[in-house]
């Protein structure tokens, strides 16, 4: 056995107990003296325990400053030395030399997995001595973290080690990898088991339920019949054409079809089991109306329909046990706007969007933007369709109020990412740029900054005041548009386009009227739209083998010059094109070098693993 993998179990085990067992527990028995029978026979204590196997969620999305959208074409991280430039750059190796982000981490997951079993061990064996219907709930939350976790190590690395009973420091070193069928079949088994378990639990959306499962499963059977597991689609990819070992990456026998009929009951399950957010439009909403909707589903977070699961900032679902999301310091969605805000409000820049992102964003009547038409790149900010308005922060668009020390260089409260040169002479650098006056080190590299997940009411005044803004994990959206790609790829088209409109309308766009590979792909870009930096779109490049198209190209700032008309005053500078003449040049930045390499379609498993269990085999390309 791996014993790096387990080697903090015991400290996981008494670091939730200190964080969660009730305060009369406290007062009558010392933490230190707590033994495992105490845990897994007090109610308290072992809702605790399961409680703990959350923890490791809190990794993904909205989390820190770098994104997994800042590892794609859609956006990029503002401050070097972090390491995202092993992914970019495909650098990645056996040895480590990459950022070690939890979410494709095989030695902080491992951990997680080890405490499920243990949960799912004790539960079973103590079953009688509790309430059946918490010990269900019990069990139902860890067989379901416990797909969770092999599932976020399987759209890394493909088949993995399969650990289903809680191992002990001293097993033996021979647990090789299971096979990519083996290792979905235990991931599906493992939350079939907790939508049974958890058929009676109350909905909760920091917790796993029913729902939550289901949507899970969803997620899982969408991922996996997609071309990068499918034998006939992935040989186009050198490194995975050349393996040895393809059953530990893929399928190796079975229809894709099939997989994708599967794909699409497990969704349609979930559509039919709860209701979505104003998806009952019959036209486009109207742009306004588009705006406010898009918004709502993160601003109102876990009290919108579309909230299956996620963070909760103000009390995460744990009874005494809250996150802290207002005054001080704290870590997760509540430092979101802090995290990827402007510099001109004292905020950091870190994932910014990229121009290749913003120009996959239509016109309001579903014209695709296109810099090549001279009057889309004379003013490209206008008549966007509506998410594109609650997606980004732009040159001249709307925001906060500036902080005291701000105004002087910004008195209308609108973001400046331009250069505006004024007719005497004077260039003013846009306050919210690298050459601004305000930080410069935190200004985006691109010219925009995401205004998703912010709260626009949030004063900026860290470190006080931090938002409130919850983080989805899945959403009843991406259910819905996992539905819609398992009937495109099921030859159900008919089907598909409904639901699809039934998104479009609620945005504001208009009806489909694509069909063949023209509605795989504006399906997919619809896609990538809806689920900004909600963690997706790193995958989705994978599984559709998109690696080339999305990293194969530098990143893009836009330029934007201002150049103030004859004859006119200006006392403080505003964007007004009545004053101004405004020129927009999307820009190649010297950055990071990215290019994409074939084997990083799979992360690498850690050399320092395989040194400790020689079976286990490497992924293809390292």
């Amino acid at each position: 056995m791996k014993k790096n993998i387990f080697r903090n179990a015991a400290l996981l085990l008494f670091g939730f107990l200190v964080l969660a067992c009730n305060e009369d527990f406290l007062e009558t028995t010392p933490l230190t003296e707590v033994g495992d029978a105490s845990v897994w026979t007090d109610v308290k204590l072992a809702e605790a325990a399961v409680l703990d196997l959350y923890q490791g969620t809190w990794a993904g999305t909205l989390t820190r400053e770098e994104t997994t959208d800042a590892f794609t074409d859609q956006a990029v991280f503002t401050h070097p030395g972090r390491g995202v430039d092993g992914y970019t750059e495909g650098k990645m190796n056996p040895a480590g030399n990459f950022m070690d982000m939890q979410w494709f981490s095989w030695p902080q997951l491992y951990p997680f997995i080890r405490s499920a079993n243990i949960a799912i061990q004790k539960l079973t064996i103590n079953e009688a001595e509790m309430d059946a219907a918490l010990v269900n709930r019990l069990l139902g939350e860890a067989y379901f973290m416990r797909g969770y976790y092999y599932t976020q190590l399987m759209r890394q690395f493909g088949g993995v080690v399969l650990l289903t009973e809680p191992l002990t420091l001293d097993s033996e070193a021979n647990n090789p990898r299971a096979t990519f069928a083996e290792t979905v079949s235990q991931i599906l088994s493992d939350l079939d088991r907790a939508i049974d378990l958890l058929e009676e639990a109350p909905r909760d959306p920091a917790r796993a339920d029913k729902i939550t499962a289901l949507a899970m499963k969803s997620r899982v059977l969408t991922h996996v019949a997609s071309d990068l597991y499918e034998p006939s689609k992935a040989s186009s990819v050198s490194t995975i054409a050349s393996y040895s070992n393809p059953e530990l990456i893929g399928w190796t026998s079975g229809s894709q079809l099939q997989r994708w009929e599967a794909a699409k009951a497990a969704s349609k399950t979930l559509l039919d089991a709860t209701t979505g957010y104003k998806l009952d439009y019959t036209a486009p909403a109207s742009q306004e109306e588009a705006i406010q909707n898009y918004e709502d589903i993160w601003l109102q977070g876990d009290q919108n329909q579309d909230f299956i699961w996620g963070r909760l900032v103000e009390e995460f679902g744990f009874g005494s046990r809250t996150y802290p999301g207002g005054d001080g310091w704290s870590q997760g969605p509540g430092m979101v706007a802090l995290y990827h805000g402007p510099n001109g409000y004292h905020e950091w820049a870190g994932t910014t969007p990229t121009e290749a992102l913003v120009s996959k964003y239509d016109f309001a009547d579903g014209t695709k933007f296109d810099w090549d038409n001279p009057a889309h790149a004379a003013a490209p900010y206008d008549n966007r369709e509506a998410r594109f308005y609650s997606t980004f922060l732009y040159d001249g668009g709307a925001w906060k109020q500036r902080t005291d020390d701000v105004v002087k260089f910004d008195k209308f409260n609108e973001i400046q990412t331009g250069f505006y040169t004024l007719s005497d002479g004077t260039i003013i650098n846009g306050v919210d740029t690298r050459q601004g006056p305000i930080e410069d080190w935190n200004g985006s590299r691109t010219g925009y900054y995401f205004r998703k997940f912010v709260d626009p009411n949030q004063p900026a005044s860290w470190p006080n005041d931090l938002q409130k803004v919850d983080a989805p994990y899945i959403r009843y959206t991406e259910v819905l548009l996992n539905y819609v790609e398992a009937n495109i790829n099921t030859n159900d088209e008919g089907e598909a386009i409904t639901w699809l409109n039934k998104l479009r309308f609620r945005n504001g766009l208009p009806a489909v009227t694509a069909s063949g590979s023209a509605l795989l792909e504006l399906y997919k870009r619809e896609r990538d739209k809806e689920l900004v930096n909600e963690d997706a779109r790193l995958f989705d490049m994978k599984r559709w083998l998109e690696g080339p198209q999305s990293l194969n190209k530098q990143v893009q700032q836009i330029l934007i010059q201002a150049t103030q008309k004859p004859g006119t005053t200006v006392a403080d500078y505003r964007k007004d094109t009545s004053l101004f003449d405004y020129e927009y040049r999307p820009t190649n930045i010297v950055f990071e070098n990215r290019v994409w390499q074939d084997h990083v379609y799979f992360m690498p498993i850690k050399q320092e693993e395989i040194d400790k269990d020689p079976s286990i085999i490497q992924n293809p390309g390292y």
